[in-house]
C-alpha cells in the first residue's frame, strides 16, 4: 500500500488585517510517495495570490495583435519562416498531420529538439483548445519519433512540453508543443524511472498501478478516459492547479494507442476549460516517457499540467526561490479541495 505521508504545523501572529487579533497560520507538509520530495500546502494562499493569476484583457489582446504580425507559425508563414529537416532525414522537409506541423527548432533545448505547430489560429483562449488539435499534434510528434528512431537509436528519451504564453516561458504566442529528445533522460524523468524501478523491485508491483488503484475512488481522482486516469497529485510539484494523468500500462510514447492519445487530448481540454473558468490564460504541460526502445513493467507514461500567472502590467511569477532553487514543492490550496472544484466544474459544464 502506498504511504501518503503528511504533517501539520502552525504559527501564530497578530494579524494587522484583523485589528491585530491573534491569528493562526497553517502549513501542511506532504511527502511525494514515490520520490520523497517535499511539498508545502499553504492553506488560504490561493485567495492571496488569485489577483495575480488572471490576465488584463486589454494588455493580452494588444500582445496577441502585436505578435501576430511577425509570427512564423501562422499558416501563411510556416513554409517560408520555419526550418526544414535535411532531405536525407525527410525529403518533404516537414511532418504534417491534419493542421499540425512538426519542424526543427531554430534554438533547441536538446540535440533532437523540434516543434509541433498545433493550430492555424495565432491565439486560443483556453476553452478554445479542441481534442482534435492536440490529437493531431501528438500523432505528428510520434511520426517524428518513429523516423528519428530509424536514424539515431541513441535518441530514445523524449518528452512533450507545452509552454503556452509568456508566463509559461514561451517566446511565441502561437499554440505549439516542444518535442525534446536526448540520449539521456531529463532529471525528473530519470528520478521517476529510478524510483519506479526501486519500488517494483522492493514490492513486486508497479507504483503506477498501485497509485491508480488507490486513487481511483478517492477524493483526488477526477475521471478516467480511454485508458488514461486523471487525478490531482497528493504532493504537487509546482502548486498552481496541478493535475496529473497516467496512461495505464504504457511505458513509452510509441506504445500509446490512438484511443489513449484521444484520452490525453480530451482530458487536457477538460482541464483547460476549468482553467479558463477560473480566469487563467497560460499553462505548462509535460508528458514523460520511458525509453523508446524497451517496455518497462514498472513505469507508465504520465503527464503534469499546471496553470501559470496572468499577463498583467506588473509581472508576477510563481517560479520563486523555494520551488525554483530549493526544489521544494508548494501548493496554494489543498489538492483535495482543487480536485473537488474541478469535479464540480466538469459535472456542471462538460460531462
Amino acid at each position: 500500500m502506498i504511504e501518503f505521508e503528511k504533517s501539520v504545523k502552525q504559527a501564530k501572529i497578530l494579524n494587522p488585517l484583523k485589528n491585530f487579533e491573534e491569528d493562526t497560520l497553517t502549513f501542511e507538509y506532504r511527502t511525494d510517495p514515490l520520490t520523497g520530495r517535499n511539498t508545502t500546502v499553504i492553506k488560504n494562499m490561493l485567495n492571496y495570490v488569485s489577483k495575480f493569476l488572471v490576465s488584463d484583457s486589454e494588455i493580452l489582446r494588444g500582445l496577441v495583435e502585436k505578435t501576430k504580425a511577425t509570427c512564423p507559425f501562422c499558416p501563411e508563414n510556416v513554409r517560408v519562416k520555419t526550418p526544414m529537416f535535411p532531405k536525407e532525414f525527410l525529403p518533404e522537409g516537414r511532418f504534417f498531420v491534419g493542421d499540425a506541423v512538426v519542424v526543427p527548432n531554430l534554438l533547441g533545448h536538446a540535440e533532437r529538439s523540434v516543434l509541433a505547430i498545433l493550430s492555424r489560429e495565432h491565439y486560443l483562449k483556453l476553452n478554445e483548445f479542441k481534442p482534435e488539435l492536440l490529437f493531431d499534434g501528438f500523432k505528428c510528434g510520434v511520426e517524428y519519433l518513429r523516423r528519428l528512431g530509424e536514424v539515431d537509436a541513441s535518441a530514445k528519451f523524449p518528452v512533450f512540453v507545452f509552454n503556452y504564453l509568456t508566463p509559461a516561458g514561451s517566446s511565441i504566442f502561437h499554440p505549439h508543443m516542444q518535442i525534446l529528445v536526448r540520449d539521456r533522460p531529463f532529471y525528473l524523468v530519470k528520478l521517476l524511472l529510478d524510483k519506479s524501478r526501486e519500488y517494483h523491485e522492493k514490492r513486486g508491483v508497479s507504483y503506477w498501478q498501485e497509485l491508480v488503484a488507490e486513487e481511483k475512488n478517492g477524493e483526488r481522482h477526477l475521471f478516467e478516459l480511454d485508458g488514461v486516469e486523471w487525478l490531482v497529485p497528493f504532493a504537487p510539484l509546482r502548486g498552481l492547479n496541478e493535475v496529473q494523468a497516467i496512461v495505464k500500462g504504457k511505458s513509452n510514447l510509441e506504445e500509446i494507442s490512438d484511443r489513449e492519445w484521444h484520452g490525453l487530448a480530451e482530458g487536457i481540454t477538460r482541464i483547460l476549460k476549468f482553467y479558463h473558468s477560473q480566469g487563467y490564460a497560460s499553462f505548462n504541460i509535460v508528458i514523460m516517457s520511458g525509453p523508446m526502445d524497451a517496455h518497462l513493467d514498472y513505469f507508465d507514461v504520465n503527464l503534469r499540467i499546471v496553470s501559470r500567472p496572468g499577463i498583467q502590467q506588473f509581472c508576477f511569477t510563481d517560479a520563486w526561490a523555494v520551488p525554483y532553487l530549493l526544489w521544494d514543492g508548494e501548493a496554494v490550496e489543498e489538492p483535495e479541495q482543487l480536485a473537488e472544484r474541478i469535479r464540480t466544474f466538469l459535472n456542471e459544464s462538460i460531462v
